[in-house]
């Protein structure tokens, strides 16, 4: 069928019909426009880039305890998902009805105590398709709310050892941000996630942002783990003067490391093997700009970031 068949055949269907075939906004915005004054953006994805659930447990445990919490949008994930990959759940909500959960990613508007600037989190799965299409909605949600920076966490397995404080990278190809905040510059060529993806459309479109990923022992990767979600949330306080209230893991994480303990304990070669790994870490240089020079550096970064 040629074009002019197919246009003849579309004006000739009733109205009602051509609303059905109307194609949904896969970026859905719930508000008529964002509100927030010069928010940070805080992405974190489950998938690969996600070890021990690390990232999106951290961002959860932001707005869970935020003291206000605004559903700003959300992704629909039709067009971006392998269902059969990534497959819906079916649970019964309070009243006893069957809802299908289905991968979406939420954005909202967040606002923690004493915070100087309010937190644009987006929480979602790594989609499966169209991953430049995913990058550009999420690169109108930092337009839309005038976000200053964007941020994302990530974690990965790595050589770490779980007796250590678990490292975290942070890195930028932003020039300024690398030398603000001593962050390193990313080196990295290769197979690349959606994560790539988003920080080279959010630099084509002038966007600032920063990675900052936690190293989790790969022979424990299995979630949770409360040791890497605290780095993360301690690491982007640090940068960022937001409170994350990263203390409050603290039991849960020395409960965490009491297990492995004891698992690795039970055997001599995993044993020498971690006691390499402190060796190694023990030995390396880890110097970080104070928390008082960094809450300076990052007023002044987000004073007029769209200047």
């Amino acid at each position: 069928m040629n074009p002019v068949c197919l246009t003849v055949i579309w004006l000739a269907l009733p109205p009602s019909q051509c609303d059905s075939w109307a194609m949904v906004a896969e970026l859905e915005w719930l508000v008529d426009q964002p509100s927030l004054s010069n928010p940070v953006m805080v992405v974190a994805l489950e998938g690969l880039f996600d070890a021990a659930d690390a990232a999106t447990t951290a961002v959860r445990l932001m707005k869970e305890s935020a003291n206000g919490v605004e559903p700003l949008a959300r992704i629909d994930p039709e067009g971006f998902f392998n269902f059969q990959d990534r497959r819906p759940e079916v649970r019964l909500d309070d009243e006893g009805k069957r809802v299908i959960d289905w991968p979406t990613t939420e954005v909202a508007g967040v606002e923690r105590y004493g915070a100087k600037h309010p937190l644009v989190v987006v929480d979602g799965v790594e989609p499966h398709l169209r991953w430049r299409t995913f990058a550009d909605y999420l690169v109108e949600v930092a337009t839309e709310c005038r976000a200053g920076l964007v941020v994302t966490l990530g974690a990965m397995v790595g050589l770490a050892p779980h007796t250590r404080p678990l490292g975290v990278v942070g890195s930028s190809t932003n020039a300024e941000l690398a030398r603000m905040f001593g962050l390193g510059r990313p080196t990295y060529e290769g197979p690349t996630g959606l994560v790539g993806a988003l920080h080279d459309a959010l630099d084509q479109a002038g966007i600032p942002v920063i990675s900052l990923r936690v190293s989790v022992p790969h022979y424990v990767p299995g979630p949770p783990n409360p040791e890497a979600t605290r780095s993360l949330l301690k690491r982007f306080e640090l940068i960022t003067g937001i409170i994350t209230d990263h203390d409050e893991l603290d039991e849960a994480a020395a409960a965490w490391r009491e297990r492995v303990d004891t698992a690795v304990a039970g055997d001599d070669d995993l044993k020498n093997y971690v006691a390499q790994l402190e060796r190694q870490i023990d030995e390396a240089d880890d110097l970080l700009p104070t928390g008082d020079d960094l809450a300076t550096q990052f007023e002044a970064f987000l004073r007029d970031p769209w200047k």
